[in-house]
C-alpha cells in the first residue's frame, strides 16, 4: 500500500483526509482529522492553508470549520477547508454599475472578482452587447447564468483560481481497469432520464424586428431517443443564429452524456504517469461487467487516506458529451455506443 505524504503548513500532522473536487463546483473542500496535543486549540478560523499530497498541490484556501472535543482517554480535532474561491460563490458581487456593455464573458467574469481570486480560460466567447448583474447574486452566480448559452463550465483549481472551459482539460494515463486498479464497489447507470428527442432553444435579439431577431429557434435532435419528446429552453443572453446553435447543441450533449454515469473506487490517487486525477479530464475505462470500454471523463472525485481505507480515490465519471465533449464510442455495452453527433438546425419559430 502506497500512502501520500499529505501535508498542510501551519496545521498540526494530518492522520486522515478527504478532499472533494468536481468539474461542476466552483469550489473545493478537505475534511481533515488532526493531531492535536498540548492546551489550546492550534488552528483558527479563515486561516489560510495550502493543501499538499506530496509535492502536488490539492488546495488552496482558507480553513471554515473547527470541531473539538475530548472524553476519558482521548482528544479530538477536525478542520474543513474551503477553497479560495469560496468568497466568489458565495458574497454578492460589488460592481459600481453593475451593467456591462460590449464585453466578453471573461473580461466580465474579472472585472466582478473584487477579491483577487483570479479567472483562468482558454477560451474565446464573443463580446455581449449587455450584461447586467442581478442585485445580490455573486459574481459565480451572474456568470454561471451567462456560461450556460456559451456551452462552458465553470469550476475551481487547486490553485484556488476560477476555471471556465468548455472542452475536457486533458487525458490521464494508463486508464481504469478491472482486476488491476478498479476496486470492488464500482457501478454503472446507464438511463433515458432527462434525453429529449428535439431540444429548442428560443430567445429574442435586442436590434432588428425580422423574425430572426424576434422569434428565431435552434432545433438539436437526439437521434437515440425514438418518441417524440420535446424540450424548449430560453437562450440566456442576446441571441444570434450561431449563439442558438451552440446553446442547442450544449444542452443536448450534456444531456446525453448524463445518461451514462459510473462511481469507481480506484487505489492511490495517481494516474499510470503519476499524475494526480483531474476533474473534467478524460479516462480510459476497461471494465467488462459494468460494460464500459472508452473514453468516460471525471465530474467530481473524492480523495480519501485513513487507517482503515489506505490511499483511495472515487471517480466520478460520465459519457464525456455530459461536460462538452465527444462522443466515446464505447465498443461494449450497447447503452454505451452511441451513434453519431448531434447538430442544430436553425429556423425561425
Amino acid at each position: 500500500m502506497i500512502l501520500e505524504k499529505i501535508t498542510c503548513p501551519g496545521l498540526p500532522p494530518i492522520k486522515a483526509v478527504t478532499i472533494n473536487v468536481s468539474a461542476e463546483e466552483a469550489v473545493r473542500s478537505a475534511q481533515l482529522d488532526l493531531v492535536i496535543t498540548g492546551p489550546g486549540i492550534p488552528v483558527s478560523e479563515e486561516q489560510p492553508v495550502q493543501l499538499f499530497a506530496r509535492k502536488s498541490l490539492m488546495l488552496t484556501g482558507y480553513v471554515r470549520d473547527i470541531d473539538t472535543g475530548y472524553d476519558a482517554e482521548a482528544r479530538d480535532l477536525g478542520v474543513s477547508l474551503v477553497s479560495r474561491t469560496i468568497d466568489y460563490v458565495e458574497c454578492s458581487a460589488d460592481h459600481p454599475t453593475g451593467e456591462f456593455l460590449n464585453k466578453d464573458i471573461v473580461t466580465i467574469a474579472r472585472e466582478l472578482d473584487a477579491f483577487g481570486i483570479g479567472i483562468e480560460s482558454d477560451m474565446r466567447f464573443p463580446s455581449e452587447p449587455r450584461h447586467k448583474v442581478m442585485t445580490g447574486e455573486s459574481p459565480w452566480s451572474s456568470i454561471e447564468r451567462r456560461l450556460r448559452g456559451r456551452g462552458a463550465l465553470i469550476h475551481d483549481t487547486e490553485k484556488g483560481r476560477i476555471k471556465i472551459a468548455n472542452k475536457p482539460g486533458g487525458r490521464h494515463a494508463g486508464g481504469l481497469v478491472r482486476g488491476k486498479n478498479i476496486l470492488p464497489g464500482a457501478r454503472a447507470r446507464f438511463s433515458s432520464e432527462g434525453r429529449y428527442s428535439e431540444i429548442k432553444v428560443r430567445g429574442q435579439a435586442t436590434d432588428g424586428v425580422d423574425k430572426q431577431q424576434l422569434r428565431p429557434e435552434a432545433v438539436a435532435r437526439d437521434r437515440d431517443v425514438m418518441r417524440h419528446r420535446p424540450l424548449i429552453l430560453y437562450h440566456e443572453g442576446e441571441t444570434t443564429v450561431d449563439r442558438m446553435k451552440q446553446r442547442a447543441v450544449w444542452a443536448a450533449k450534456r444531456m446525453a452524456g448524463k445518461g451514462v454515469t459510473a462511481s469507481v473506487p480506484v487505489t492511490g490517487w495517481r494516474d499510470a504517469r503519476g499524475k494526480i486525477w483531474q476533474p473534467n479530464w478524460l479516462v480510459p475505462v476497461y471494465d467488462d461487467l459494468l460494460g464500459i470500454n472508452g473514453d468516460m471523463i471525471i465530474k467530481a472525485i473524492r480523495f480519501m487516506q485513513n487507517d482503515s481505507q489506505g490511499t483511495v480515490a472515487v471517480l466520478e465519471l460520465a459519457d464525456p458529451r455530459a461536460l462538452g465533449g465527444e462522443n466515446p464510442r464505447g465498443k461494449t455495452g450497447k447503452a454505451y455506443a452511441a451513434p453519431g453527433a448531434i447538430e442544430a438546425d436553425y429556423a425561425d419559430e
